[in-house]
């Protein structure tokens, strides 16, 4: 949640899917719900939470995914820590900001 990850065949499709695999195979994860729990598409709106680390922010600062932050009625809860994260990723041209 919070974010958008190449798909597609879009640049870094394969290795964002490859670097969220890392993080979340075999492993137990937890739900947490944000202010929204769905989307227009039908979609669960949850972000994954593997020993205490929250997945979305991960995947952000490894460059692997871009922030999507809607302000409609409430913001995001890790909005700040997502767009933090993403900077970095930024700064030190990591994945998708490599170019």
């Amino acid at each position: 949640m919070g974010i958008t990850a190449p798909e597609n065949s879009e640049p870094f499709e394969k290795e964002s899917t490859e670097e969220n695999k890392k993080l979340v195979e075999g492993k137990t994860v937890s739900l947490e719900y944000d202010n929204y729990k769905g989307d227009k598409f039908g979609r669960i709106l949850a972000y994954l939470i593997i020993g205490g680390k929250n997945i979305s922010v991960e995947i952000a600062r490894l460059g692997m995914a871009q922030v999507v932050v809607y302000q409609k009625k409430k913001p995001f809860i890790y909005a700040d820590q997502l767009l933090k994260a993403q900077e970095e990723a930024k700064k030190n041209k990591r994945g998708i900001w490599s170019k």
